[in-house]
């Protein structure tokens, strides 16, 4: 089974977080995963990771079916999304950056 079908899009969310901050706000992020594995999102997959080189740095990658899956989900009226983003804020040292991509191609 080709993973392409099932992942043709894909949402880069850079999280800059404060100092000492970061291990908290991983936490929040993969508890609020388990939240979204229990709604009908239609997200395929994610993948948290943080940084080696930078202990300020987590960068999330949500997948998607269709690029109307996923931008429904990062609207603005998404309530499950922007509570988290609300309840992080004092953590963050700049708002996340999001951006957009279709997926060429992807293994594992």
């Amino acid at each position: 089974m080709n993973n392409l079908n099932l992942m043709q899009f894909m949402k880069y969310n850079k999280v800059i977080v404060k100092p000492g901050k970061r291990d908290d706000v991983t936490e929040a992020i993969l508890e609020f995963f388990k939240v979204v594995q229990t709604k009908d999102t239609k997200m395929k997959g994610f993948i948290v990771m943080n940084s080696l080189e930078d202990h300020s740095e987590c960068i999330v990658l949500t997948f998607w079916e269709t690029k109307k899956d996923m931008d429904e989900f990062y609207q603005k009226d998404n309530r499950l999304l922007s509570d988290l983003v609300e309840k992080l804020k004092p953590s963050f040292e700049i708002m996340p950056e999001r951006k957009s991509y279709q997926v060429s191609d992807f293994k594992i």
